[in-house]
């Protein structure tokens, strides 16, 4: 099982989500099923058209190398199966000739896998079957973004929550290569953070630090997750820029005012952040939530809203 920004994933959930794709988007391009009993032919779907499709979900989360092996192993092993069962294939596609062989699979593990799917497509060429069209012929490796937007209907149909994640962690090298780049920006952290304890707290001067680093990986991997959300759904994330603008007029004035404890005024802010969150964006995971919660937080932090008197 592998997690991915739309849910968890094994062999069979992937295939059941990519089927239910296929014959949606190609419902006017005559898309075919291809059953895996009573053999495998290295493909389980085409389209009258030309395109014929093969999925795979890894078992589990390998590193990029291991992926890269498993995918181009897959590949190879399933165009070899073109030649090995043409004539069964030649059947089935009625006359039709792939010109698209798509690998459709979760993520793609590197830029060797397209290397690997141009050798495979200039090989089965030269083996010249009678169902290839060898004049536009292409071996395609696909990941989940393939699958969009009917994913997305899926997801809202199914209530299963999207949960866009991080594509890396914030290491500390990233953190404080940051961090000596933004100088003002840290020092309004330390300053506010400051301002949420109490006077003479204990042990307070590393209390701050921990919590500005904190607000600096909030901020890093928020930011990395909006761009994503940006990219794949632009609507949702211009309605939630609004929403965050709204909220952040009434933070502004609320931080106008003297306040005697600062601390509970910040834990507000925050819980207001998630309940409009989680109001406008329902189909949200809650892991997401929090996400965005924080980068909200961290960036009001770091820049001047949140400013206690």
């Amino acid at each position: 099982m592998i997690k991915t920004e739309y849910g968890n994933f094994d062999g069979d959930r992937w295939e059941d989500v990519c089927q239910i794709v296929f014959k949606r988007r190609y419902e006017n391009d005559s898309y075919f099923e291809i059953p895996a009993t009573p053999g495998d032919y290295g493909i389980e779907g085409f389209t009258r058209s030309g395109k014929a499709f093969q999925c795979y979900c890894p078992d589990e989360h390998y590193s990029s190398s291991e992926l890269y092996e498993k995918q181009r192993n897959k590949i190879t092993k399933d165009l070899n199966k073109l030649k090995t069962f043409e004539s069964q294939l030649s059947k089935k596609l009625g006359g039709a000739l792939i010109k698209q062989w798509f690998f459709v699979t979760p993520m793609n593990s590197k830029n060797d896998l397209v290397d690997h799917c141009t050798k495979k497509r200039d090989e089965v060429k030269s083996w010249e079957l009678s169902i290839i069209d060898n004049s536009t012929f292409e071996v395609i490796p696909a990941d989940i973004g393939f699958l969009k937007p009917e994913i997305h209907q899926l997801l809202k149909i199914s209530e299963r929550k999207i949960d866009i994640i991080p594509s890396k962690i914030t290491t500390d090298e990233i953190k404080f290569q940051w961090i000596d780049k933004k100088i003002s920006l840290v020092e309004n952290a330390q300053r506010k953070h400051k301002a949420r304890f109490e006077s003479g707290t204990k042990g307070i001067e590393k209390k701050v630090d921990i919590l500005t680093e904190k607000s600096v990986s909030h901020f890093l991997e928020g930011n990395d997750i909006l761009k994503k959300w940006q990219s794949d759904y632009p609507e949702d994330y211009e309605k939630f820029i609004k929403i965050i603008s709204q909220v952040e007029e009434q933070v502004v004035e609320e931080c106008m005012f003297p306040n005697k404890d600062n601390n509970t005024l910040h834990k507000m802010f925050s819980t207001m952040v998630e309940a409009k969150i989680k109001d406008a964006f329902p189909y949200l995971d809650q892991t997401m939530i929090q996400n965005l919660c924080n980068q909200v937080m961290a960036d009001w932090i770091l820049r001047c809203p949140i400013d206690f008197e």
